[in-house]
């Protein structure tokens, strides 16, 4: 078998070099790369009854694609989104076999054509400022493991960080206890090996120095009871836990993302200008941002209210505003 129509080695090529090295894309993408190709190789190989390390790229066929995505939605259950997502990986890498093989260029044109299927984004979903204090004031802060989960979730509000942002925060990115008139601020690690400042609130400052004290500077900030740094779904059982506290809350999903889409949205209320929250947040793009600027009721009211019809006007008519007509015949 020739090796440039072995799928195996142009995989290899794809997932080790072309989005590490060349694209450089972020950890939590690159994992998701491979889940996809995780979830098709086996499928393609069950249809055709083959094994996995004897497929070759033409065995990719535009069919078997759209029968694994159908597959995905029907019986894994995905969403249309997610469907997406793992259609733009395939794409991706035929792509990049198709720019590199001119014998596989028809094969990458077959598998480039088939269209993503539309799909709604979902409702943004937030807290009002009395949810986010009851979900505040769940941990109980007499014991240790009680005021360790409320520095968390402060920190959370605080700062809009990702889930990922907190697990990876150290206490050498913590500066904090300023001299001088300086700022507390805290230096958070975002997608693409990006990093950003976001200013700390006093109390926020207050609840850290008393989780860091006698830490070393390669230290995780949050430790979990276990004594080891909080995970992902350690951050997710976390609020699910403090949310199951709050009777308002009861019957929604509350997420490390929905406490992040909290601090944005309580910026929107705020009269915080929406490039300051894209900053904040560490989005590349002011779309991804402008989301925030639809959600909240009272805003639009507001917009409507400007431009509400059978307002009554002035009865003087401009003819009559002789300062007017002065200036504007000494121009």
């Amino acid at each position: 078998m020739p090796d440039l129509a072995a799928l195996g080695p142009w995989l290899r090529r794809f997932l080790c070099e072309h989005i590490v090295t060349e694209r450089n894309l972020a950890r939590n993408t690159r994992t998701s790369y491979r889940d996809t190709f995780s979830l098709l190789l086996p499928f393609v190989s069950r249809k055709l009854r083959k094994p996995v390390d004897r497929l070759v790229v033409s065995d990719l066929t535009s069919g078997h694609v759209l029968q694994f995505l159908t597959h995905l939605e029907a019986d894994r259950g995905c969403s249309a989104r997610t469907r997406n997502q793992r259609l733009a990986t395939i794409r991706a890498f035929a792509r990049f076999v198709g720019s590199r093989d001119p014998a596989h260029v028809e094969w990458c044109g077959h598998i480039r054509a088939i269209a993503s299927k539309r799909s709604m984004p979902p409702p943004v979903g937030w807290l009002t400022r009395a949810e986010m204090e009851s979900m505040l004031a769940a941990p109980d802060r007499k014991t240790r493991r009680g005021r360790s989960e409320y520095a968390l979730l402060l920190f959370l509000y605080n700062t809009g960080a990702r889930v990922s942002e907190a697990t990876q925060l150290r206490v050498r990115d913590l500066q904090i206890g300023s001299r001088n008139g300086g700022h507390n601020l805290v230096i958070l690690h975002g997608k693409g090996a990006r990093t950003r400042q976001c200013p700390l609130w006093p109390e926020t400052e207050r609840v850290l120095v008393d989780e860091i004290t006698r830490r070393a500077g390669e230290d995780a900030v949050f430790i979990s009871r276990l004594g080891t740094p909080f995970t992902r779904f350690g951050i997710y059982r976390l609020i699910e836990r403090c949310a199951a506290r709050v009777p308002e809350l009861a019957g929604r999903t509350i997420t490390p993302h929905v406490i992040r889409h909290t601090t944005a949205c309580h910026l929107v209320l705020a009269g915080v200008d929406i490039n300051t929250i894209r900053a904040w947040l560490g989005h590349v793009s002011i779309s991804t941002t402008n989301i925030y600027a639809e959600i909240d009721l009272t805003l639009k009211a507001n917009a409507v209210a400007l431009c509400e019809v059978g307002q009554p006007r002035s009865a003087r008519s401009w003819k009559e505003d002789k300062d007017l007509m002065t200036f504007l015949k000494a121009l």
